[in-house]
C-alpha cells in the first residue's frame, strides 16, 4: 500500500475503470503512453510496488484518464 492514501485511492479507482473499459485502455497501453514497462504499470496499480516512482505514475495515470475519459 502507498504512504499516500489518497494514491491507494487513485489506484482502485484506475484499475475499476479499467476492467469496464478496455475497449479504450488497457495496462499495456497506458504502459506504452507513459514509456513504462506494463510489469511496472501492473505493479504499481496493485500496490505492489510502492516507489515514489510508482505513486507518481498512478497519479499521472488518473490525471491522464480524468482529462481524456472524465474518469
Amino acid at each position: 500500500m502507498f504512504v499516500h492514501t489518497e494514491t491507494n485511492n487513485k489506484a482502485e479507482a484506475i484499475k475499476g475503470w479499467l476492467a469496464n473499459h478496455r475497449s479504450f485502455e488497457t495496462q499495456g497501453s497506458l504502459a506504452k503512453r507513459f514509456g513504462k514497462s506494463a510489469t511496472f504499470v501492473n505493479l504499481s496499480l496493485n500496490k505492489r510496488m510502492t516507489t515514489k516512482g510508482a505513486e507518481t505514475l498512478v497519479t499521472e495515470i488518473y490525471e491522464y484518464l480524468y482529462e481524456k475519459y472524465g474518469l
